[in-house]
C-alpha cells in the first residue's frame, strides 16, 4: 500500500516540475495580467505589494519614474502546457522559454509611470506615450483628465424639494456627429438618478416628442416647457454638444457641451454648466464626455445639497436584511480616505456619526444620514465577519471643486 502512495506521489511530484520546467509556472507567475491590479491613485509601495519589483528602472528624473517589467501574454501558459510534451521529447523542458520559442511567443515590455511618486500610466511603451506626455504635462487628476467646467445658478437646498421630477430632453448634435446629443441625455439621466431625482423616462418623452412633431434647440425653450409640462416634469434639462472630435492618428479626442436646468413652469434658468476637455491619450470622446457630464452634475449636486462637498472613495449600496438597513461596501478605491482608513470590501457599515441607517426609509434619507463635507471625519460603525469596530475616515474634497 504504502508503495502505491509512494509511487502515486512520485508521479504528482513528477508532473509539477516537468509543468514548472516547462514554463507554465512561470508564465503564470509573469503574465502581463497582473497589470489588472492597479488603479489610480496608487503609491509606488502600493504598486510593489500588487506587481512586484521592476525588472529595470527605465528612467528616473526626480519627478517622473518609468519601471520596465517583461512579462509574458495573458494566456501564454497555455501555449506552454500544449508545447510541454514536444519540449519534455526534444529535451528541453527545463530551459525556459525553450517551449515559447517553439509557439513563437515572446515576453514584451511593459512600463508603469510615476509622477512625484504616484502612479500616473502604465501599458506598452508605445501605447501610453500620450499618456506618458499628459502625465508629464500635468493634466492628470487622481480620477484621470480634468476638464474645465463651470456651473451656477439660483437653485440650492432650500428650493431642490420643487423640482424633484425632472425630464431630460435630447440634446443638439454636435456639428457632423449624429447621436452625440441623445447620448449626452442618457449619461445626465444616469446621473441624475444617482443623485436621487425623479427622470421621466426618455422613452415617454421621445414619444411625446414624435406626438407633438417637436425639434427642441436652444432658440425654442417654449416648446421644452410644453413638454415638461405634458409629462409633468418640475424641471427640463435641455443642452448641447458643441464639439464631439476624435483625431485618430493624433490618438486624441475633444469634446466641449453644455446643459442648462430649467422651471417647467416659468422658463427660468435654475442651473446652468459647461465643459470641454481634451484627451491627449485617447482617440475615444465618450470618456472625455463622461467626465464632463460627471463634472457638471458634481457642481450641481453640492449646490444643491444633494451631495456633500466630501469625497471617501468608497462604493457602498444600501441594504435591508432582517429589518436591519445598512450599507454594503462593495468597492473601495486605492489611496482614498476610506481605502487609508482602513474600510474593506464586503464591511456593513450599519450607522453613520452615530446615526443608525436602520432609521433610513428611503435612498436619499440614508444618503444624508452618511453625508460629509471635505476636511471632515466620518465615523463609521462596520460590522465586519461577526465583530464590530468603528472607521473613521476623513474626507476629501470632490474632484473638480
Amino acid at each position: 500500500m504504502w508503495s502505491r502512495v509512494a509511487v502515486s506521489m512520485g508521479c504528482w511530484l513528477a508532473l509539477v516540475v516537468a509543468t514548472a520546467g516547462c514554463g507554465v509556472g512561470y508564465t503564470v507567475w509573469k503574465s502581463e495580467a497582473k497589470l489588472d491590479r492597479l488603479a489610480v491613485p496608487m503609491t509606488k509601495p502600493q504598486v510593489l505589494e500588487r506587481i512586484g519589483h521592476p525588472d529595470r528602472v527605465f528612467r528616473d528624473d526626480g519627478r517622473m519614474v518609468i519601471w520596465e517589467y517583461s512579462l509574458t501574454a495573458r494566456k501564454q501558459w497555455l501555449y506552454e502546457l500544449a508545447y510541454c510534451p514536444l519540449s519534455v521529447w526534444m529535451g528541453g523542458c527545463l530551459f525556459y522559454p525553450f517551449t515559447n520559442m517553439v509557439s513563437d511567443q515572446r515576453e514584451a515590455l511593459y512600463h508603469v509611470v510615476f509622477i512625484d511618486n504616484e502612479l500616473c500610466a502604465w501599458g506598452q511603451p508605445m501605447a501610453i506615450m500620450q499618456r506618458r506626455k499628459a502625465c508629464a504635462a500635468g493634466v492628470v487628476s487622481e480620477d484621470g483628465l480634468e476638464p474645465i467646467v463651470s456651473g451656477r445658478g439660483p437653485i440650492d437646498a432650500r428650493t431642490i424639494d420643487r423640482y424633484r421630477t425632472m425630464a431630460v430632453l435630447p440634446f443638439d448634435d454636435a456639428p457632423e456627429a449624429p447621436g452625440t446629443g441623445s447620448r449626452i441625455a442618457g449619461m445626465v439621466t444616469t446621473l441624475l438618478l444617482d443623485l436621487d431625482l425623479q427622470v421621466v423616462e426618455r422613452a415617454q418623452v421621445e414619444d411625446l416628442l414624435q406626438e407633438q412633431a417637436l425639434r427642441l434647440t436652444h432658440a425654442r425653450d417654449a416648446d421644452a416647457l410644453r413638454v415638461g409640462q405634458l409629462v409633468g416634469a418640475g424641471a427640463i434639462v435641455v443642452g448641447e454638444v458643441q464639439q464631439w472630435e476624435r483625431r485618430q492618428q493624433e490618438r486624441t479626442s475633444s469634446v466641449s457641451l453644455s446643459l442648462r436646468i430649467i422651471d417647467g413652469e416659468t422658463g427660468q434658468l435654475l442651473f446652468g454648466g459647461q465643459g470641454h476637455l481634451t484627451d491627449p491619450a485617447s482617440d475615444n470622446p465618450e470618456y472625455a464626455a463622461r467626465v464632463i457630464v460627471n463634472r457638471i452634475l458634481t457642481l450641481f449636486g453640492v449646490q444643491t445639497g444633494l451631495l456633500g462637498s466630501g469625497y471617501l472613495g468608497v462604493l457602498w449600496r444600501l441594504q435591508d436584511e432582517a429589518g436591519g438597513r445598512y450599507y454594503h461596501v462593495r468597492a473601495v478605491r486605492p489611496g482614498s480616505p476610506a481605502d487609508k482608513a482602513g474600510l474593506q470590501v464586503g464591511d456593513r457599515v450599519t450607522a453613520c456619526n452615530g446615526l443608525l441607517l436602520s432609521q433610513a426609509q428611503t435612498e436619499r434619507e440614508a444618503s444624508k444620514l452618511c453625508r460629509v463635507e471635505a476636511g471632515q471625519v466620518l465615523r463609521l460603525d462596520v460590522s465586519r465577519d461577526g465583530r464590530s469596530l468603528t472607521v473613521r475616515p476623513t474626507a476629501d474634497r470632490r474632484p473638480g471643486l
